[in-house]
């Protein structure tokens, strides 16, 4: 579980709210926190908590506080600006989470465990900031009609998909996926990145991978709402175009990366890839966009 360094932002375009933390609420039945024993920035672990293998348990390895901000409050890289502290203090914290806890309470504990164990304060804020625009390019969309299912197979039908690596693949070097069933699959390939959907609309889960890849909001400007099946392929290289800080690639959407040992063709850089392949296009603008602002925390937790 990654959360990629926050951007900082300088240009405001309303007022800060009053600095807040959460109300009392869902709570940790114990929570050790310490100084990392052996801090390692970026290689930080957390692990644990409702929906994982160990439900009963929640653990941070040498991890900064800036990912279970943005995690608790489900916020994007570019969404949190804060002190340097929160980027560059390492902490190994184990805490027990209650029986029977959902998701969502398990991300208030988490929450309270930063207002109480660490004072945290924050507030509200939208911000002007760089955004890029998803339109249309000059030559119109590319993205294909989804194809029909075959005959005697229910349309939608959704059932689990081999790894990557073990799918045949196209005269492109595209994995095939079954026509008339809705899937997205991301995965890196010898210094390239490669995304195959099928069934799918530009917002379901593709939206979120490119602004993982530029480092900034991206909003749908295309008008394009149906399904489609698309096949994009480009180099993984760090993201820098106008303006835009390096980003980290995306863990794909299937949530397992796959990295194949076949010989892949030369990819162009994603924004021409966008164009050339998908008839898309990232043009940069600025727009508003609602960020978490933290005011005050403290370095040195309190005591277990």
């Amino acid at each position: 579980m990654k959360f990629a360094p926050a951007v900082i932002l300088l240009c405001m375009t309303a007022a800060a709210a009053t600095a807040q933390s959460p109300a009392a609420g869902p709570a940790f039945e114990a929570a050790s926190i310490k100084p990392a024993a052996h801090p390692d920035l970026p290689n930080w672990r957390i692990a644990g908590g409702p929906g994982t293998s160990d439900p009963g348990q929640f653990r941070c390895v040498g991890a900064p506080l800036q990912p279970l901000i943005g995690i608790s409050y489900s916020l994007k890289p570019y969404q949190l600006v804060g002190p340097p502290a929160i980027e560059r203090d390492a902490y190994d914290i184990v805490a027990k989470v209650p029986a029977g806890a959902t998701r969502d309470q398990f991300l208030l504990m988490i929450r309270n465990l930063l207002s109480e164990r660490f004072g945290m304060t924050f507030h509200w804020e939208t911000r002007e900031m760089p955004v890029y625009e998803l339109v249309v390019a000059k030559g119109g969309s590319k993205l294909k009609e989804p194809e029909k299912p075959p005959a005697g197979l229910p349309p939608n039908l959704t059932r689990p998909l081999p790894p990557a690596k073990d799918l045949a693949r196209d005269k492109d070097g595209f994995p095939i996926l079954p026509p008339g069933v809705p899937s997205l699959i991301g995965f890196r390939e010898n210094g390239g990145v490669r995304y195959v959907a099928r069934m799918q609309t530009l917002d379901q889960g593709f939206l979120a991978n490119l602004e993982a890849l530029v480092g900034r909001p991206v909003v749908d400007k295309t008008g394009l709402t149906g399904v489609y099946d698309f096949n994009l392929f480009f180099r993984s290289d760090p993201i820098g175009a106008a303006g835009a800080g390096p980003a980290a690639l995306p863990e794909p959407p299937s949530g397992q990366a796959t990295v194949l040992d076949a010989a892949s063709d030369p990819a162009p850089g994603l924004f021409e890839g966008l164009e050339s392949q998908l008839g898309l296009k990232l043009e940069s603008k600025k727009g508003p966009v609602e960020v978490l602002v933290v005011d005050k925390v403290n370095r040195m937790p309190t005591e277990n």
